[in-house]
């Protein structure tokens, strides 16, 4: 069932669009994702970047028909649907312990729902967010507000040059964690992973693919070679299941 949404807040950041929506949805967990459907335009799986008060925050990358018409023509005032949440969503850690995130592009958004939750719950937690570039940066006072934020930058125009995981191992050199959580590009994911079971680190990320239905039962998302639904089984997997993804015959 679709639950109508008024977009309230519309910002472009590079190739990017913020979207804040109001609307009454069942409260979501970080890593849990909704459906946004565009009449007469289609539907697509999105990542809640934040939700409070009954206004839900997306961010939206520019890729296809979809995500093209909401950056070109989507603005304040009109009516958008809504379904869901979908998902399991990340482990919340014991308060006290420390978190370490790792994001980069589309996955800033579900890393940036958690660091709030995380600093609500009183979990230290540390972000290591990637982008492109400084036109490409989005929500990063949000993390600073919420999280000791490392940022970095592929050319170097904003924070740190060099990529997400570069910084990540660096920082893993001198300090220690009792969770890591990842989202992001793929090679991003299979990093973080790596250098988090180097130091027995329990980690989870958020996995994307290709969904249609949500509800598990169309099989368009299903992850190779275990088997799962991203939709329905996901999109968040522990460690003991990513390495079965990209390790699989090989030893951490």
């Amino acid at each position: 069932m679709h639950i109508p949404a008024e977009v309230v807040e519309a910002e472009h950041k590079g190739n990017n669009v913020i979207l804040r929506l109001r609307v009454n949805l069942a409260v979501p967990s970080p890593g849990q994702f909704i459906m946004l459907w565009v009449p007469n335009i289609g539907e697509i799986p999105l990542s809640v970047a934040d939700y409070e008060a009954g206004e839900l925050l997306l961010a939206i990358t520019r890729r296809g028909k979809v995500t093209g018409h909401i950056y070109e023509n989507v603005k304040v005032g009109e009516r958008l649907f809504v379904r869901g949440p979908y998902g399991k969503p990340f482990t919340l850690p014991p308060s006290g312990t420390r978190a370490l995130l790792v994001a980069g592009g589309s996955g800033i958004a579900p890393i940036h729902f958690l660091a709030k939750r995380l600093a609500e719950s009183h979990v230290n937690c540390t972000a290591v967010i990637g982008f492109k570039t400084l036109r490409e940066a989005l929500l990063v006072e949000s993390f600073r507000r919420n999280c000791r934020t490392i940022v970095t930058t592929d050319d170097g125009t904003l924070g740190i040059k060099g990529l997400a995981t570069e910084a990540t191992e660096r920082l893993l050199d001198y300090e220690s964690f009792d969770r890591a959580y990842a989202c992001g590009p793929e090679p991003l994911i299979e990093k973080a992973l790596t250098l988090s079971s180097s130091k027995n680190i329990p980690f989870e990320a958020s996995m994307e693919r290709y969904m249609r239905c949500a509800v598990g039962v169309c099989g368009s998302c299903v992850l190779e070679p275990v088997g799962l639904r991203v939709c329905k089984d996901g999109p968040v997997f522990p460690d003991e299941v990513l390495k079965q993804i990209y390790h699989n015959n090989k030893k951490i």
